[in-house]
């Protein structure tokens, strides 16, 4: 199938079969279509159809004939046409939306399709009514774009002192259960500072956590990293679930009814630095204050082909997202999440030359 990015040029040839009678042909023309398809399920079912591109251009006409436009058609047509970057919908102008398709089940559910279509019609005389042939030649539509700046590329203990601002940090706080008489845990997670990645960049992250030595010890000795690294602990003590992940989140409005719908696009790595609770000997039930860390990537999976968007009806939205997974009544903390936004583009940085 082709594709085309941003004001993409649609050109090529129209050509009419032999079995058509030259001298039948009234018309030919030239559509360029894009479409959204929209349609919410549930108790307040609702289907709607946005037009994003709806383009009409005469190649030839019988009605019209000059020095461009011949008194008989030619067996081959050929046409040249620009895609639009934008369209409007109502009074809001958006850019065009990238070829799309997602189903969500469950209640409510939500199905959306961008599609994009080149349709030549061929229209004719008749014995005894005019008739017309249509064929009609999807398109995929992928508009590229880049981060503006690389991902750094070393990790954030050898870089955070000589270049903090390559880092972005979001904090919050690892509440404890009042029954245990434990301090809260601060909990922070890095980020690039340029928040804005390439589909197929492996993004690295880096997480903190600060608090006495006794509330440490006990968090660490009760939690298990997603994907597992836990071998040889028994897992009815791993009480706390922590993990790094990519979620996307689709929203559709429509009718003054809106729907957001979640998934998962990827999942990260987590690696524990030194020092490590289980090899330090200096480490007891204190309230001195110490910090844990951990390190890790996450990166798409292979079949996200598209970037973050907003076209109005639809937009989708990419979020980098820590939390901790407390089992409930067991664990000595509370559950914890930390949401990062984050750009998805198509394509990777590429130094300028």
């Amino acid at each position: 199938m082709p594709s085309y990015g941003r004001l993409g040029l649609l050109s090529g040839s129209i050509s009419l079969d032999s079995s058509l009678k030259i001298e039948d042909i009234v018309e030919v023309v030239l559509k360029v279509e894009g479409r959204i398809k929209l349609n919410i399920s549930g108790s307040n079912a609702v289907s709607k159809t946005v037009k994003t591109v709806d383009e009409q251009y005469e190649l030839w006409s019988c009605h019209a004939p000059n020095s461009s436009n011949p008194a008989t058609c030619s067996r081959i047509i050929p046409f040249s046409t620009v895609l639009p970057p934008t369209f409007k919908d109502g009074d809001r102008e958006f850019p065009l939306p990238p070829s799309y398709e997602v189903n969500f089940t469950g209640i409510p559910g939500l199905y959306i399709k961008c599609t994009y279509a080149i349709r030549a019609i061929v229209k004719m005389h008749g014995s005894f009514w005019d008739r017309k042939k249509t064929v009609s030649t999807p398109f995929i539509y992928r508009p590229r774009k880049r981060p503006p700046q690389p991902v750094i590329p070393t990790g954030f203990i050898s870089t955070v002192k000589s270049s903090p601002e390559e880092w972005f940090q979001s904090v919050s706080v690892l509440q404890s259960r009042p029954s245990t008489k434990l301090e809260s845990i601060h909990a922070s997670f890095f980020v690039p500072a340029v928040r804005s990645f390439g589909l197929r960049d492996s993004i690295p992250y880096h997480i903190q956590l600060s608090g006495s030595i006794a509330s440490l010890k006990e968090f660490y000795s009760h939690v298990q990293l997603e994907p597992s690294t836990s071998s040889g602990r028994r897992s009815n003590n791993l009480t706390l679930t922590m993990t790094v992940s990519l979620r996307r989140q689709v929203r559709a409005e429509m009718k003054s009814q809106a729907v957001w719908k979640s998934s998962l696009i990827g999942s990260g790595t987590l690696t524990a630095l030194p020092p490590s609770m289980e090899i330090d000997p200096c480490l007891s039930q204190s309230s001195q204050e110490m910090t844990l860390d951990w390190e890790g990537h996450v990166q798409c999976r292979d079949d996200i082909r598209v970037g973050h968007f907003d076209a109005g009806k639809i937009a989708v939205a990419d979020f980098l997202v820590f939390s901790v997974l407390s089992k409930p009544n067991q664990a000595a903390f509370n559950s914890l999440r930390i949401v990062v936004p984050v750009s998805l583009v198509t394509d990777t940085w590429v130094e300028s030359r």
